[in-house]
């Protein structure tokens, strides 16, 4: 389950946003302090450090949410294909119902519970061990 083109787009761009917003809080935070304790206009060579401190913080906050976004959508691809390998399995599980031979309804059984045991211990990432 992959998110959309469109989708990925509006996420990037809400991350540039609230990255540039937060660059330029410090960048403004900073140019304000400073001109009050140093006396001098707010707009002035003196302020260009600060300008160039909310660009490193945009920067920064901006790695961070990239980061952040595609752990997320590692969580979210891993849980699509849990979903997808376990909802197969109890399909067989609930359709063995329709078989008339019970050894051929345990079959069934056993073999979807290997594939959701498979699943979990294959997709899902750390150490899952069954309980025997």
């Amino acid at each position: 389950m992959g998110s959309t083109p469109r989708h990925q787009r509006l996420t990037r761009l809400r991350r540039i946003e609230v990255s540039a917003l937060l660059g330029m809080s410090v960048a403004a935070a900073g140019i304000v302090l400073e001109s009050f304790t140093e006396d001098h206009p707010i707009l002035s060579i003196e302020s260009l450090d600060n300008v160039l401190t909310g660009i490193l913080a945009a920067l920064l906050a901006f790695t961070y949410e990239q980061k952040r976004y595609h752990v997320a959508m590692d969580k979210v691809r891993v849980i699509a294909e849990m979903n997808h390998h376990v909802r197969n399995a109890l399909q067989a599980i609930i359709c063995c119902g329709c078989l008339s031979e019970q050894k051929a309804q345990m079959k069934l059984i056993a073999e979807s519970v290997k594939r959701i045991e498979w699943a979990l211990r294959e997709i899902l990432p750390g150490d899952v061990e069954s309980k025997d």
